[in-house]
């Protein structure tokens, strides 16, 4: 996907959110239900690599199966036009990193507050025996109510 008002599918894409090692994020509207969620695709180069791909795969319908406040709703997985993707809730605010990096420090009682939760969702996911790799303050969102939402497993 080069640029925005592309479609996926079902999924008319609308932004980028941001490129990583292995995919790239877009926000996108599910024209089913008319609602935005975010979309990771597949770096299509990894494609090459079935290894990878399995592994993928297998990771994606592992966290699609978690249903935990604390880590972000995955809604679809699939390929579609030869690209993989994840279609997951789509949570609106900024990273905990844009945060500080804006904001500075945050007040001890929030990071504890905070660290409770992201602690509560890698337990949970631990417990399904899901292995977080990548904990950072990147991937944890905040949800409407202030809340943290782990994000990017894999």
């Amino acid at each position: 996907m080069e640029s925005a008002s592309k479609n996926l599918g079902k999924y008319r894409i609308t932004a980028e959110l941001g490129q990583g090692g292995f995919a790239t994020v877009y926000k996108a509207v599910d024209t089913t239900l008319d609602r935005e969620v975010a979309i990771k695709i597949l770096d299509p180069l990894l494609l090459r690599d079935e290894t990878f791909l399995v592994r993928f795969q297998r990771e994606a319908k592992a966290v699609a199966r978690l249903n935990h406040p604390h880590i972000v709703t995955v809604h679809e997985i699939g390929e579609l036009q030869g690209q993989h993707f994840i279609a997951m809730h789509y949570l609106p605010g900024p990273n905990l990193a844009q945060i500080i990096a804006q904001q500075g420090a945050l007040d001890p009682t929030e990071v504890i507050r905070l660290a409770e939760q992201v602690a509560s969702a890698l337990d949970y996911a631990h417990g399904q025996g899901l292995i977080h790799r990548d904990v950072k303050p990147a991937n944890v969102l905040l949800n409407e109510r202030g809340e943290a939402v782990l994000t990017d497993f894999g």
